[in-house]
């Protein structure tokens, strides 16, 4: 897991970015550059990435390696535009309050790990094991989380537009409080899922 210690700058409660006394929004310039240019290098090359902090960062056209595997990371209040991963895994990982669009994550194992609070715009998660994960207070426009295993993940407080789920496995997923607008269900199994009031996609 990535280094829980928090950034020097006064005032700053992020936490510092691997190697660095420093969160990545404080690092120098250059030194921005090179972890961003060393993360992108190693998700796309060697598709490994393990115990790095790299919360406000910009992430474009990034195409990770197929198979990769992210573990322990933290790239919380991130964007991510025109981004692709496929095969790979995710694990214990912080994406909360990012920004997605225009991203695929295909036949993917993502476990244990935190999108609350993002926003994903035309982006989707599909085919994918989904499980034990925390995706409260998205917002979700014009995207699709499809063909997935989402048991007992989190939806609670969200808002889901234009968005499917369909050939879902539901299984103690946790909508109560969501606002749901032309969203799909078709062949998921939303009776063992949790809604409000204990009713079926409201």
């Amino acid at each position: 897991m990535f280094p829980f210690s928090h950034c020097k700058a006064p005032g700053c409660h992020s936490f510092a970015a691997a190697g660095s006394g420093y969160c990545y929004h404080h690092l120098s310039p250059d030194k921005k550059k090179a972890l961003l240019d060393s993360v992108m290098d190693n998700l796309r090359l060697r598709g490994r990435l393990t115990d790095v902090s790299l919360a406000n960062a910009e992430i474009r056209g990034l195409r990770a390696k197929d198979g990769c595997r992210i573990s322990g990371c933290n790239f919380s209040f991130s964007v991510f535009e025109d981004c692709e991963f496929t095969g790979g895994l995710i694990v214990s990982s912080f994406f909360d309050y990012c920004f997605f669009r225009n991203c695929t994550f295909s036949s993917m194992d993502i476990r244990y790990s935190v999108f609350a609070g993002s926003t994903f715009i035309e982006s989707s998660i599909h085919d994918s094991t989904v499980i034990h994960n925390n995706f409260t207070g998205i917002d979700a426009l014009g995207s699709s989380f499809s063909g997935n295993d989402f048991y007992f993940s989190s939806f609670s407080l969200s808002r889901l537009v234009d968005t499917d789920l369909e050939d879902c496995n539901l299984k103690r997923t946790n909508f109560r409080g969501s606002i749901t607008r032309g969203v799909s269900l078709k062949y998921s199994n939303p009776e063992e899922a949790f809604f409000r009031n204990e009713e079926p996609y409201l």
